[in-house]
């Protein structure tokens, strides 16, 4: 999608947050499928990716948002198995691309508007309600804690013995704990 957002250039990441929410309703909306977000970018189901986002800006008031769903993938290479399903694989039937694709541009639409008109503590909620791995132990890079929620600009906020401190980039590890 490629959108003009109404938000201060600083706020523009917070869009991922959009997506991420917007996939995460389509897919239960229009599958079933128990959706869940993983900070900062991917969406799982049972644990395992289904979906990414990227954004890129282009120009001053331009913003690329890209997203990949796995839909019809009914394998994956031996070193993804494990980590990527798709929704064929989730649900063992088809869906149609184009129901999911107006459906994700409607929930998108819907979520850019509250973002807008409201800021980012209602999207914050939501996100957090889909979020996998809040309060759950989790590493990202060399620091390792629990995992307590976003911050005010979608920073990842991690509880060691050290304190609470802002994650900006990252990947997220989870199960770390023997379960999940």
């Amino acid at each position: 999608m490629i959108v003009q957002p109404a938000l201060a250039l600083a706020r523009r990441p917070l869009l991922s947050f959009v997506a991420a929410v917007a996939v995460a309703e389509t897919l239960s909306e229009v599958t079933s499928l128990d959706a869940r977000l993983k900070w900062p970018n991917d969406v799982l189901v049972g644990g395992r990716k289904i979906a990414g986002i990227l954004l890129e800006a282009r120009g001053g008031d331009t913003v690329v948002i890209g997203i990949g769903v796995n839909v019809m993938q009914s394998r994956f290479p031996a070193e993804l198995s494990g980590l990527a399903t798709s929704v064929l694989r989730e649900t063992g039937r088809g869906v149609d691309r184009d129901l999911l694709l107006d459906t994700l541009i409607r929930r998108f639409d819907v979520w850019r508007q509250q973002l807008e008109g409201h800021g980012f503590e209602p999207l914050r909620a939501r996100w957090t309600t889909l979020a996998h791995g809040i309060g759950a132990e989790v590493r990202v890079g060399s620091r390792t804690g629990i995992a307590l929620g976003l911050d005010e600009d979608g920073a990842l906020l991690l509880r060691d013995e050290f304190g609470t401190h802002r994650v900006v980039a990252g990947t997220v590890e989870t199960g770390l704990a023997g379960g999940n």
